[in-house]
């Protein structure tokens, strides 16, 4: 009867073990999901700015080469972050819903290390739209107001790098400081009561339970030969 009472508890542990991982699985799919939304956006806008854009004959070379190149940096990076947010999503939400045990563990953690390289895609396509902007206002406006839009892109772009630097670190923590359930999926031995607590186990019976086991196991070695 204990054995049994042991293999459901530990069932119920690594049951909320899984469900926080899927959590996290939840949460970088729709945090994922918002900025290749973005990215979609900004692609369209990019294609807008290499095909419907038309210059005269008379225009510098270098200048409308130089402003190809930041529109197809922007088209790029843009595509690149959309593909890598499809391919992520997909990809890792069916492995964690229908892989092998302990695939969640393995999906959650995959999305998490694929989130640098994601943003890294987006901010790229988004300065490039923005330098592609700049240099189409001295392509197709007058000295003064091309001065005036190129002042209001650098503007933009310095005060949404100095934002992103600060939340960044207004956020940020150590990764041997986050909450981690990997012993929980690959232990069969249970935890303390504050651990299972903490899994979200709210039942007072499985803490009672847990607690006496411990004492009927201390019983059991205190007792006489």
């Amino acid at each position: 009867m204990l054995a049994a009472d042991k293999l459901e508890l530990t069932s119920l542990i690594k049951k909320s073990a899984t469900d926080l991982k899927g959590k996290e699985l939840e949460l970088n799919k729709s945090n994922f999901e918002a900025v290749g939304t973005q990215a979609a956006v900004l692609a369209g806008f990019a294609i807008c700015m290499i095909v419907k854009i038309d210059f005269p004959d008379d225009v510098n070379p270098m200048s409308s080469s130089l402003y190809y190149f930041f529109a197809l940096v922007n088209l790029v990076g843009n595509i690149a972050c959309v593909a890598s947010v499809a391919c992520v999503n997909i990809v890792g939400t069916s492995l964690g819903l229908r892989g092998p045990d302990g695939s969640m563990l393995q999906a959650a953690d995959g999305m998490h290390k694929q989130r640098d390289r994601i943003f890294w895609a987006f901010s790229t396509g988004l300065v490039g739209c923005c330098l592609a902007t700049m240099v189409l206002a001295w392509l197709k406006m007058q000295t003064a107001t091309a001065t005036l839009c190129t002042t209001v892109v650098l503007y933009g772009v310095a005060s949404g790098v100095k934002v992103s630097l600060r939340v960044r670190k207004l956020f940020q923590y150590k990764e041997t400081e986050s909450v981690k359930v990997d012993d929980v999926l690959s232990s069969e031995t249970v935890g303390p009561e504050s651990f299972v607590r903490q899994l979200g186990v709210d039942s007072e019976t499985l803490v009672q339970l847990l607690a006496n086991m411990r004492q009927q196991r201390q019983d059991g070695d205190m007792a006489p030969p």
